[in-house]
């Protein structure tokens, strides 16, 4: 969630003073690491919940406010967009049935929601990615309206100096740019916590690393952006591109985006991290209510460290470093950020159960197995296994192991020593790790489920219909807790678009050709003719619709005609009769009749984003 009690930066003492307060703060926690003034008993976990929230027609909604009052719980709170929630849940210690407890308490808050959400006629719903969702979406109007998230997405976009970019391949490409931070707010996670001793903080944190690219991989949930099919786990490579102030026209040198795995492993102490932060990243917000951290040690006060803390807060590793502040005994916290939200409550606790007995196992060759292994395989493990989710080999010490191989015969193994040395019961060890390792060996995560599905529902429904029934059957599983690899197929059945009250953007066609204004009349012919198509949208140099062309303007071209206008520009039509892709086909029906054409180009912010011609609209009738 974030401090909200920042304000920008207004001018260079402002920020000298916010370095000399991030100074003090980094060395007063130093103090405090040598001098042993940090909780050193039986570690807690802990997590977060973060949340979409859907329309009756499974599209986002913006009713987050709204919900937080009707829900009035403590443990809900709002997040970057208004169709997002978090749920804050109670830290338990790590021994018995902590997870079981753990999952309860998620499925009754859940249950606050779903009933809140229903007497809006809308839901609830884990997900990595929403699928339904839209470039749209991500306008301002969906942005929380809270003083901090407009002062980080205003200061970004001034360092980063234009907006911000996402450029991806997968089995499709996607590259977009929009001009605040809200591509961020696409992803949504389930976010897990672990006391950590200071004296262990290092070699744990190395082994966080080291252990991320394979749980990743039986984890991945998010394999859709816009109805591109992207990465298994496309959240890692939008979380970065969504916060990245480097510019290629800026800096000729590399530099770390402030979303990052690592440099390279820690060596002495958890201050490292901090420091790193410092150095590589401009300070991004202040506050007028910082202390002196390093004059409340020597009072005898617990400092909170508020500075670095504010500053730690606007970079993002995915094994962060959390001081859990008290003015007794302070802790320590590792925070693992990459897990998608989904696909029900009791994967998400399998997850951090398999995540947990992980860290606790000591790994082979000891505490310091991170001396003689290379960061930069454990870094390229996480990338792939972000992109191939159980499809990834893996550098495991040098070896090339399989994922399914190395999870089940290696790393559960591991998990299940880890969770029983903590005083975990042996039946909460067995409900849970047999979840992953059932899901492991049929082989099936929530990204091959949805893409499974999604290529399956797509032919027999079209692309915009289908992202809805991915979402439909999800939140039926969800709400009866079916763990993933009992979900079954999503079942396809009779559609009939006309009783749905259906939109442009469910009929409308998405791969459609268009020309630039100065294509030859030749080269227009051509594609016509080729794919026997009856419309060619015309775009000028900056992707602009500006013009239209049909064959029936072709076709009364004569010799003269084509010597005399040679361009797409000289025979298109400029007076046209465009929808949006929200508009209802009804709307597109009204339009159709009185401006009589036979094509309608589906436009976004001058943008062409789609066609629908009459062959569509007579896939609605009766409207």
């Amino acid at each position: 969630m974030g401090d909200f009690r920042v304000r920008k930066i207004e001018n260079a003492h402002d920020r000298r003073r916010m370095y000399q307060y991030a100074i003090n703060d980094i060395e007063a926690f130093e103090y405090m690491l040598q001098n042993d003034m940090f909780e050193d008993g039986d570690p807690w976990i802990g997590a977060e919940q973060e949340l979409c929230i859907v329309n009756k027609d499974f599209d986002p909604a913006t009713s987050a406010l709204n919900l937080l009052d009707s829900i009035n719980d403590e443990h809900y709170t709002n997040e970057l967009a208004l169709f997002n929630l978090e749920i804050n849940l109670d830290p338990l210690p790590l021994n018995g049935d902590c997870f079981s407890k753990m999952e309860q308490s998620l499925l009754e808050l859940m249950q606050k929601g779903y009933k809140e959400a229903s007497l809006l006629n809308e839901h609830i719903v884990m997900t990595g990615i929403l699928p339904t969702l839209k470039y749209h979406h991500l306008q301002s109007q969906f942005m929380t309206p809270i003083q901090r998230y407009e002062t980080l997405s205003q200061t970004l976009s001034e360092i980063r100096g234009g907006n911000f970019e996402v450029y991806m391949q997968g089995v499709d490409d996607l590259i977009m740019s929009l001009g605040s931070v809200l591509f961020e707010a696409c992803n949504t996670s389930f976010q897990l916590h672990l006391q950590i001793r200071p004296n262990e903080f290092v070699d744990q944190h190395n082994w966080s690393q080291m252990i991320a690219g394979p749980v990743l991989s039986a984890c991945s949930n998010s394999p859709l952006l816009f109805g591109n099919e992207l990465w298994a786990e496309t959240r890692i490579a939008l979380f970065k591109q969504s916060l990245d102030t480097r510019s290629s026209d800026k800096f000729m040198r590399t530099k770390l985006p402030r979303v990052y795995f690592g440099r390279g492993w820690m060596q002495d102490s958890a201050a490292e991290l901090w420091k790193n932060d410092l150095m590589h990243f401009p300070l991004l917000v202040t506050s007028d209510d910082l202390k002196n951290s390093k004059q409340l040690l020597a009072n005898g006060e617990i400092p909170d460290l508020r500075g670095i803390r504010l500053h730690n807060g606007t970079t993002y590793t995915w094994n962060r470093l959390c001081y859990g502040f008290s003015k007794t005994k302070p802790h320590l916290r590792i925070e693992c950020r990459y897990l998608p939200s989904g696909p029900s409550a009791i994967d998400e606790i399998a997850n951090f159960a398999f995540w947990i007995g992980l860290m606790r196992c000591e790994p082979k060759g000891g505490v310091k197995f991170w001396k003689n292994q290379s960061f930069k395989a454990v870094k390229n493990n996480f990338v792939l296994a972000s992109r191939s989710g159980l499809n990834t080999v893996f550098n495991w010490y040098g070896e090339n192991i399989p994922a399914k191989k190395l999870i089940l015969e290696t790393l559960i193994p591991m998990a299940r020593k880890g969770l029983k040395e903590s005083g975990v019961s042996e039946q909460t060890i067995e409900t849970y790790l047999s979840v992953i390792e059932k899901r492991v060996s049929k082989e099936v995560t929530g990204s091959s489920w949805t893409i499974d599905n999604f290529r399956k529902l797509s032919k027999h429904y079209g692309e915009a219909i289908a992202l809805k029934e991915l979402v439909s059957q999800s939140i039926e599983y969800q709400k009866e807790n079916v763990p993933l690899h009992e979900w079954e197929d999503v079942p396809t059945r009779e559609y009939k678009l006309s009783e749905h009250n259906p939109t442009v953007e469910q009929v409308m066609s998405t791969n459609i050709f268009s020309v630039n204004e100065n294509s030859s009349i030749e080269i227009v012919k051509s594609i016509l003719d080729w794919n026997g198509i009856h419309h060619l949208p015309v775009e000028d140099k900056n992707g602009d619709l500006i013009g239209l062309i049909t064959d029936g303007t072709v076709a009364r071209l004569d010799k003269s005609d084509v010597k005399e206008k040679s361009f797409a520009k000289d025979i298109m039509l400029t007076n046209l009769v465009t929808v949006n892709s929200q508009d209802t086909m009804k709307k597109a029906k009204e339009l159709f009749e009185s401006s009589s054409v036979s094509g309608i180009p589906v436009t976004y912010d001058k943008k062409l984003v789609g066609m629908i011609t009459l062959t569509d609209l007579a896939k609605c009738e009766p409207l």
